[in-house]
């Protein structure tokens, strides 16, 4: 024993000065495995979709729901990457509860995402406060803990449609300087200590917000955005479907919205961008929807995470330079200028790929064909779909192979090539069925009925094929495959369909000899009623 008060004084004061490494390893070792968040454009784009269909200036204030989904990803040894964000279910206006159901899609979304192979899994999880601001409640906490003991990368993400794109000002870090900021309307939060118990007075703030940044938010991703809340409004269809939702009970929220004929529906392939400005929708949240508008891109985050400040303005430049492109393709297929905007889309298309951007990819190359499909370039739809279908195939993705040999056979059928045609689009239907898209399988079978009847003579198979159309397209009104956003698939267009060729059944009824295939038919359109 040292009973040296001198020494003693030595030894305590370097067991303290011990302490305070110790403490400051601890507190640094915190900080180096506090990863922050990467999270994708369009995964933020479904949270702000599914998250506006039951929070918006349509629907009275008092009827707002919360919504809830999960986020799949991947983590690195310092970044955590969100790729997709799947919709699950919306609660009352203050929470929402999962029931087993819920606990089973997320099981089957990670094994979906598990065998495609790209090791995503459930990195968080989102869901909305509609008016009510951005925190954790003791609910959040509860759920959070669960998910953060078992991952401590898992985070969660709280969006307020009210906010979004709000200005904010900000002062500039280390000066006097005023700067003005656009809301993204959301947070993430991770648990400080996921050992304090719940019951602890500490618990209610045992949260802290967490560094994020948005890959590929720019001022174009907006304009898409209001596009297709644009499209999505006017044809009654939900604006973002959750997993395994049928549309039986869906009632649209837009009432306010004006109602498009017939007639001003085929004038259009979408609501043309140069035209945001001008559409009279609902006003789901202010966000900066002119275009025209010059900010920057700094202005949508917050402050950037030191780790992925290399990787900001890569990241920014990139995205905004490609949707530009797209964007500009767009407008100038509008103006009937179809060269520039083939080679607008072109270059476009080659950033996505050299970002690995392979969803976008197929997107914007199937957007191409059609339209070079519908300014009668038949050449260059052909190749546009023969290169999405390699592409396409090499992904798995069912809908776009199946869309892919939809054109690649319409093509063929306009050069009189009715065999391989037909074989084309029988495929596509194949591939559309097998992806769960029930109007891209009657679209099949529409087609190859159309084509037996008017070019073939063949009124026995045109009708058979028919009613295969009237069945899918029914089966279409219940349910739409997410990846399809025309502006002709809302149940109201669809209803139409299935009397028109109801029509076309009977008609040819008339014609058909043989006694045996048109007592078929008969009995096929009385079940079908």
């Amino acid at each position: 024993m040292n009973d040296n008060p001198e020494e003693q004084m030595k030894n305590g004061e370097e067991s303290e000065d011990t302490q305070k490494d110790n403490q400051s390893d601890i507190e640094e070792k915190s900080i180096k495995t506090e990863k922050p968040i990467l999270i994708k454009a369009d995964a933020y784009k479904t949270i702000i979709l599914y998250a506006s269909r039951y929070a918006n200036q349509a629907i009275p204030r008092a009827e707002w729901k919360e919504i809830y989904g999960i986020l799949i990803g991947y983590s690195t040894e310092d970044v955590v990457y969100v790729e997709k964000a799947e919709a699950l279910t919306f609660g009352h206006s203050t929470d929402v509860q999962l029931d087993e159901r819920h606990y089973g899609f997320i099981a089957e979304i990670e094994e979906k995402y598990f065998n495609e192979g790209k090791g995503y899994y459930m990195v968080g999880w989102f869901h909305s406060h509609p008016g009510l601001g951005l925190f954790f409640s003791f609910i959040d906490l509860r759920n959070q803990l669960w998910f953060q003991t078992n991952n401590e990368d898992f985070f969660g993400l709280v969006f307020d449609h009210t906010l979004l794109g709000k200005k904010k000002q900000e002062k500039m870090e280390g000066t006097e300087f005023i700067t003005t900021k656009y809301d993204t309307g959301f947070e993430i939060y991770r648990i400080d200590d996921v050992e304090i118990d719940i019951n602890d007075p500490k618990f209610d703030n045992n949260y802290h917000k967490v560094d994020y940044l948005i890959d590929g938010l720019n001022k174009f991703f907006f304009a898409n955005v209001l596009t297709e809340l644009s499209v999505l409004a006017t044809s009654g269809k939900p604006l973002q479907s959750a997993y395994k939702e049928d549309y039986s009970s869906y009632t649209p929220q837009f009432t306010n919205y004006p109602e498009k004929t017939h007639d001003d529906l085929q004038k259009h392939s979408g609501v043309n961008q140069e035209d945001i400005s001008r559409q009279k929708m609902p006003e789901l949240s202010v966000i900066p929807n002119e275009i025209e508008d010059e900010f920057e891109i700094d202005e949508f985050f917050r402050k950037t995470p030191e780790i992925l400040e290399p990787k900001k303005d890569e990241i920014s430049q990139k995205f905004q330079k490609a949707d530009k492109l797209i964007f500009e393709g767009n407008l100038a297929f509008r103006r009937k200028n179809s060269f520039e905007g083939v080679e607008k889309y072109k270059k476009g298309l080659e950033i996505y790929k050299k970002m690995n951007e392979i969803d976008k990819f197929m997107e914007s190359l199937s957007k191409l064909s059609e339209k070079c499909l519908y300014n009668n370039h038949y050449p260059l739809a052909e190749r546009n779909s023969e290169e999405l279908f390699k592409v396409a195939e090499a992904e798995g993705s069912l809908f776009y192979m199946g869309g892919a040999k939809f054109m690649i056979g319409f093509i063929k059928t306009i050069k009189n090539n009715f065999k391989e045609g037909l074989e084309d689009i029988q495929q596509a239907a194949i591939f559309y069925e097998k992806a769960m898209d029930y109007y891209g399988t009657a679209l099949c079978n529409n087609k190859i009925g159309s084509i037996y009847s008017s070019q073939l003579n063949d009124v026995e198979r045109a009708s058979l094929f028919f009613l295969e159309a009237m069945k899918n397209f029914n089966k279409a009104i219940y349910k739409i495959h997410h990846l399809r956003k025309s502006i002709w698939n809302s149940p109201k267009q669809i209803k139409e369909k299935i009397i028109s060729l109801k029509k076309k059944v009977r008609e040819n009824l008339n014609q058909i000899t043989d006694q045996a295939v048109k007592g078929k038919i008969e009995m096929d359109l009385k079940n079908f009623e």
